[in-house]
């Protein structure tokens, strides 16, 4: 009975060793380290080349950058220590063995020794220390899932930033050449004119002046858009990528946010939605159910064993085992048990008020965001009117100082005016989708929906 009973056993031991995740807890994290947001069949590292969309970028983002790795890694780490939690519900057993050889080279005393052992434990009753680790094991794994679902729309929203950041340093260098060339048009009119002379030379030394301005603005401008090229390059995972050139998806983000709703009926929905705010509630739990842990370490255990051992020396062979319970009482561990309580307490008030502080930073960024799409979005209403106009008096003033009828002060004022209606286009038209991306990103609704919005409709 003994032989069935331990055979039985070792069986048990290897099947289970042999499992990969015999809770299934590693199923329970994302397969991909681009969490929800997109399957992970979509997930391609190859390096992009030539021109891509916004999407294609956010996806390269969100499957090589470390961030999102690391957020994904830290959550599998989390659900292995919830496996291990659920293992103390089993019990454990472990073989014992030894071979030795005795004797002086003279039978009988001359012979093989062999010992086999078997041990089992199992623990019955803990007061709740059992149960308050594995409570906390899956509170950690909830707030990892969630710290993982918050890194991938952070980067989400970062790659969506610097894209428009690109798009508006590379527009901007578009306009400062038109700066440049309006320009080099003012310098040459002066020019003529000083020529003929129907103008003072101090006409062709200020346009020159200008001209070389322009040139300068058109250098700087040219490299803010290489380094917003470097920086959208490192988000994607690759710092020495530049290889590339980014097109303006004309659909990403153009959808307008309804903003008939109150900001605060939005700050109520994103609290139930903001991801980095269920992170700081289940660390809260977490920490909640280590107090627990904590107070149950220092009570009464109960558990159960059960031995058994074969041994043969050549002159003598026994079978023997045993079978019982443990009770362990904790007397007196030196205050331990006391402060580790109390260090328990003060990690859950700590983990309160962290979760105090996300929540009201998730009615700040609401708050924020809310406010920036409605200037913004009346800021672009009237942008094409100011470049309109601009271009027209821009026009106006540089033909008549080439009829010799106006001043070439006017030009140059005229054409600063043109420029920065065009920049100013530029940065509100590109602005006020970074806003929206933003306030999807506050209000926790940043999804796929927003890059690819008419492909997602044709799904539904």
């Amino acid at each position: 009975m003994n032989a069935r009973f331990s055979l039985l056993l070792v069986m048990l031991v290897s099947s289970a060793a042999s499992a990969a995740d015999p809770f299934g807890v590693l199923d329970r994290v994302p397969p991909s380290p681009m969490a929800e947001l997109r399957p992970a069949a979509v997930c391609d590292t190859a390096v992009p080349t030539g021109p891509i969309t916004l999407a294609r970028a956010v996806e390269r983002a969100l499957c090589a950058n470390p961030a999102t790795r690391t957020a994904w890694l830290t959550a599998r780490l989390r659900a292995a220590e919830l496996g291990q939690a659920y293992s103390a519900y089993l019990p454990s057993l472990s073989v014992s063995g030894s071979v030795s050889r005795t004797g002086d080279r003279m039978p009988p005393n001359d012979r093989n020794a062999w010992q086999l052992g078997l041990d089992a434990q199992y623990l019955l009753y803990d007061f709740g220390g059992r149960a308050a680790q594995r409570d906390a094991a899956e509170a950690l794994l909830a707030a990892a899932r969630a710290s993982q679902d918050d890194s991938v729309r952070q980067l989400y929203l970062q790659t969506v930033t610097a894209y428009f950041n690109l798009l508006t340093a590379q527009g901007a260098a578009s306009v400062a050449r038109e700066a440049e060339a309006s320009a080099l048009a003012a310098f040459k009119a002066a020019t003529a004119r000083v020529a003929v002379g129907t103008a003072i030379p101090l006409d062709r030394l200020q346009a020159k002046t200008v001209y070389t301005q322009r040139q300068i603005e058109r250098i700087r401008a040219e490299g803010e858009a290489a380094r917003m090229q470097g920086e959208l390059a490192a988000l994607m995972g690759d710092t020495r990528q530049t290889g590339f050139s980014v097109i303006d998806s004309e659909a990403a983000f153009s959808q307008t946010p309804d903003l008939s709703a109150a900001v605060d009926g939005l700050i109520e929905a994103a609290r139930s939605r903001r991801p980095d705010l269920r992170a700081a509630e289940a660390t809260v739990l977490a920490q909640q159910a280590g107090v627990r842990s904590a107070e149950a370490a220092g009570k009464p255990s109960f558990s159960a064993f059960y031995g058994a051992q074969r041994l043969d020396n050549g002159s003598l062979a026994a079978t023997s085992s045993s079978v019982g319970i443990n009770l362990t009482i904790p007397l007196f561990t030196g205050y331990r048990n006391t402060y580790q309580v109390a260090a328990a307490q003060t990690q859950a008030g700590l983990a309160a008020a962290e979760r105090d502080r996300v929540a009201n930073q998730v009615a700040l960024d609401v708050w924020r965001a809310y406010y920036s799409v409605k200037s913004e979005t009346e800021a672009d209403s009237r942008s094409a009117d100011l470049v309109e106009s601009a271009a027209a008096a821009e026009k106006l003033a540089l033909g008549r100082y080439q009829a010799g009828l106006g001043i070439l002060l006017d030009v140059l004022s005229a054409q600063a005016n043109l420029a920065q209606a065009r920049q100013t286009q530029l940065q509100t038209r590109l602005g006020l989708r970074v806003a929206r991306a933003q306030l999807a990103q506050a209000i926790g609704d940043l999804s796929w929906d927003w890059l690819e919005p008419a492909q997602q409709e044709g799904k539904r």
